[in-house]
C-alpha cells in the first residue's frame, strides 16, 4: 500500500511540475510576441528613426537645389530603397512631414516641463546631500502620447499602402532601419527631447 501511495504521489507531483513548465513556456510565448525580439527595437522606435530620415532626406534635397544641385538622389532615397510607387513614395514624404510637425508640437510642450524641472538644479548640479526630486509625472504621459504619434503615423502608412505592400515595406524598415538604430541600454531612459 505505502509504494501505491508514493507512486501516485510521484505521478501527480511529475504532472504538476510538467503543468509548472507548460505553463512558464506559454507565458514566455506570449511576451516574447509582445516585446521585440532579442536584439530587436519597437516599432515605435524604428518608424521615428524612419520618419526622421525622410524628413531629413527632403530636407537636405532642398538645399542641394537651393545650390543649384540635383536633390532627386536625397529626394527619391526611400522611393528606390524600398522599391515604392510613385505614389506610396509621396504618401511616405506627406506621413513622414504630417509626423513631424506633431511631434515637434509635442517636444515643445515637453521642454517647457523638462526647461522647469532642469532649472531646479543650476548648471545641472544637485545641492550637496541633497537627492534629486524625480522629473514630472506629465512627461512620462507626453512619452506615451509621443510613442503614439509614431504609431498612428505607422498605421496611416498601412492604411495608404494596403496589408500586402505595407508588410512588404514593414519587412524593408525592419531589415533596413532597425538594425542601425542605436537604443540605451535596458533601464537607462533617452535623452529628453
Amino acid at each position: 500500500m505505502n509504494r501505491r501511495r508514493m507512486l501516485t504521489s510521484l505521478c501527480f507531483l511529475a504532472l504538476g511540475i510538467g503543468s509548472l513548465a507548460l505553463a512558464r513556456q506559454s507565458q514566455s510565448v506570449q511576451q516574447s510576441s509582445a516585446q521585440p525580439r532579442p536584439g530587436g527595437v519597437p516599432d515605435y522606435v524604428a518608424y521615428k528613426h524612419l520618419f526622421h530620415h525622410v524628413a531629413a532626406f527632403k530636407k537636405k534635397a532642398e538645399e542641394t537645389e537651393r545650390d543649384g544641385k540635383d536633390g532627386a538622389p536625397f529626394r527619391t532615397f526611400f522611393k528606390r530603397k524600398a522599391q515604392l510607387s510613385d505614389e506610396q513614395a509621396r504618401l511616405l514624404d506627406q506621413i513622414a512631414s504630417d509626423f513631424d510637425q506633431e511631434v515637434k508640437l509635442q517636444d515643445a510642450r515637453a521642454k517647457v516641463l523638462i526647461d522647469a524641472y532642469r532649472a531646479q538644479y543650476p548648471d545641472g548640479k544637485v545641492p550637496h546631500g541633497e537627492t534629486p526630486k524625480p522629473p514630472p509625472a506629465e512627461l512620462k504621459v507626453m512619452t506615451q502620447e509621443r510613442n503614439a504619434i509614431i504609431l498612428r503615423a505607422r498605421d496611416r502608412l498601412r492604411a495608404a499602402f494596403g496589408d500586402d505592400e505595407f508588410r512588404r515595406f514593414d519587412d524593408f524598415v525592419k531589415r533596413n532601419v532597425a538594425p542601425n538604430v542605436n537604443q540605451p541600454p535596458t533601464g537607462q531612459s533617452p535623452p529628453a527631447p
